[in-house]
């Protein structure tokens, strides 16, 4: 019995559908999933385009906040040593030209300041003003 093809009534009947265009409610959902779908992708990509920009702007302003740092230790230093009673004396002295009592000043002249300083030139008297009928000749033809 291995050559016979008689149908028995166990086999499994196969239904084939003709082949066309698919149903319109799965084209009606392509249409609605194909934009909805760009329109993630498209704002995904924007958001993690936002956030490496979020990101280098946070590593500079990291960088800023640490040279401030170090930069406000400096000043706190500076303001430490600028406190001491050597540092004032030193201020007063160069910046100020102060002396401490008792002490006398020396005034250095060089050779150059004691030759009398050059007046300057005195600026030409201004011209005269023309007279009126030549200022209303020279308005009305000139």
């Amino acid at each position: 019995m291995l050559g016979n093809n008689n149908n028995n009534v166990d086999d499994p009947v196969v239904v084939r559908r003709a082949v066309g265009p698919p149903p319109l409610a799965l084209r009606f959902a392509a249409v609605l999933v194909v934009p909805l779908l760009l329109y993630a992708l498209v704002a995904t990509g924007q958001r993690a385009l936002d956030n490496y920009r979020l990101n280098r702007l946070t590593e500079a302003l990291h960088a800023e906040v640490l040279g401030l740092r170090t930069e406000n230790i400096q000043l706190q230093q500076d303001i430490e040593r600028a406190r001491t009673d050597t540092a004032i004396e030193t201020i007063a002295r160069e910046q100020l030209g102060l002396i401490k009592p008792g002490d006398r000043p020396v005034v250095l002249v060089s050779a150059a300041s004691s030759q009398p300083a050059a007046s300057p030139t005195p600026a030409p008297p201004p011209a005269p003003a023309p007279s009126a009928w030549r200022q209303w000749w020279d308005f009305l033809f000139s």
